[in-house]
């Protein structure tokens, strides 16, 4: 699944494109939309983006300053400029820099778009693919050291009252980055699946490869050690890689510092997820800690995430969880059962929520599911795209609203789950070959006819 920012501040543009990758069909896309340069640095911050629709001339920042700034966060993100006739030299120039692979006309026509699109896409499929190979290339030299830190790592857990200098000298002896004087955050994962035909080294080797994966994503922002542990399971400690800079160590810059990992985080090991099923064919399941811990806490927190990871985790499906104070309860009368009852249930939250938030993301988190596991796993069981069924529903929704109310459209269109009523306009038409408007006023039509007829029926008899 790939993750598609779009960003103008001409929100017909931003909804017009929307609708067009929607209607696309032909790629697993969840699209978000940004109508300020703000907006989307919010949205790029607490999501993983593969590709930006962005026009190149903004308010406050322009599409070059933005890019920079996307590139901070999400390097491997690809950019589409939308330009006008005026910026056509500009936007070729810059076209040169790292990550932007194409812009397109505003006036041109939509194929034009998707082209650029299908362009990106390659360019991302690419990347990954030499990715796998260098970590595949890498995986085979670990084992030495990682013993070693696995073995300090757990003597630390077993130690919490060492001090900082201790903790220190631990951590350089066993070549370890992670900063002995500031807290980290932990998240352990789970390999799914195991079974008695996979022998002793190609389960190392499966596991290597899990923490080289989940390494490739943190390397840009993160100070990370991972090790294995119970045949299966691997656990992070992580710490933002601005601890190191002196002038990233106090105060609101720490805090910040943090508040950026925390917010990255779940996205982080959700591209791991998607990467490790890709490559070795095997499910991987995360729970993410809350709150970065002191070090003293570690083993306290460590044993805490097992028991989450044990009590949701294990059945051969990939589970993300983000602990909290109260785990979704929502989730509770499903967990365990059948993936039928699963997915009944995500069909009725929609059916109850069609004027709610019924992203991917969100209702991945109800169930504690992978945006991109829940796609997956929605589209094997039924045949259809979730993004469709919530079409359907909500255009049920309108269809009623219109035959026995009346509400004007814009009220409609609110009510049935959409910003605007030209992108309900839009959607309705193309499902029903009318306008909303028209629909109503045949059914008006139809009903008085039939009205008709059964008076005239009663005479008659």
């Amino acid at each position: 699944m790939y993750r598609i920012l779009i960003v103008d501040d001409e929100p017909f543009i931003v909804n017009n494109i929307n609708l067009l990758l929607n209607e696309a069909g032909h790629w697993d896309l969840e699209a978000y939309r940004a109508y300020n340069v703000y907006e989307a640095l919010d949205c790029l911050a607490h999501n993983r983006i593969d590709v930006v629709i962005s026009d190149i001339r903004m308010p406050g920042m322009s599409g070059i300053e933005l890019h920079e700034r996307i590139i901070e966060s999400w390097p491997m993100c690809k950019v589409i400029f939308l330009t006008g006739f005026n910026e056509f030299d500009y936007a070729r120039n810059a076209i040169r820099m790292g990550g932007i692979v194409d812009y397109v006309l505003k006036t041109e026509d939509d194929h034009v778009l998707l082209a650029a699109l299908n362009k990106a896409i390659d360019e991302l499929d690419k990347a990954e693919e030499r990715i796998n190979h260098d970590i595949k290339a890498r995986t085979k030299l670990q084992s030495a050291i990682a013993a070693i830190q696995k073995s300090t790592l757990f003597k630390l857990m077993a130690e919490p009252a060492l001090s900082v200098k201790e903790r220190e000298h631990k951590l350089l002896e066993s070549d370890i980055s992670l900063l002995s004087n500031k807290q980290v955050f932990v998240v352990i994962g789970s390999i799914e699946g195991w079974n008695g035909e996979v022998s002793e080294a190609d389960r190392m080797l499966l596991l290597y490869a899990c923490q080289n994966i989940a390494e490739e994503y943190l390397a840009t922002t993160c100070i990370q050690l991972s090790v294995t542990f119970d045949l299966n399971k691997i656990v992070w400690l992580i710490q933002p890689i601005a601890l190191r800079s002196g002038e990233q160590t106090e105060g609101e810059q720490e805090h910040r510092a943090w508040q950026h990992l925390k917010t990255r985080v779940y996205s982080i090991m959700e591209s791991v997820q998607q990467s490790c099923i890709q490559l070795y064919k095997y499910p991987v399941s995360f729970v993410i800690g809350k709150e970065p811990c002191s070090w003293e806490d570690i083993g306290g927190q460590f044993d805490h995430l097992k028991k989450l990871l044990a009590q949701y985790a294990g059945q051969g499906q990939e589970m993300l969880i983000q602990d909290s104070d109260k785990l979704s309860s929502l989730y509770e009368s499903v967990r365990g059962e059948q993936t039928e009852r699963l997915i009944h249930f995500i069909q009725q939250y929609v059916k109850t929520n069609l004027d709610g938030d019924l992203s991917l993301t969100a209702l991945a988190t109800l169930v504690h599911h992978s945006p991109t596991y829940l796609s997956r796993l929605y589209k094997r069981t039924t045949g259809a795209m979730l993004s469709d069924y919530i079409t359907n529903e909500r255009m049920k929704k309108a269809k009623d609203l219109l035959e026995d109310t009346t509400m004007k459209i814009q009220e409609i269109a609110i009510t049935s789950g959409y910003e605007a009523p030209s992108q309900f306009n839009r959607s309705f038409k193309r499902i029903f070959q009318m306008t909303p408007q028209e629909y109503r006023e045949n059914f008006l039509i139809e009903r008085q006819l039939k009205r008709t007829a059964n008076a005239k029926k009663g005479k008659d008899c």
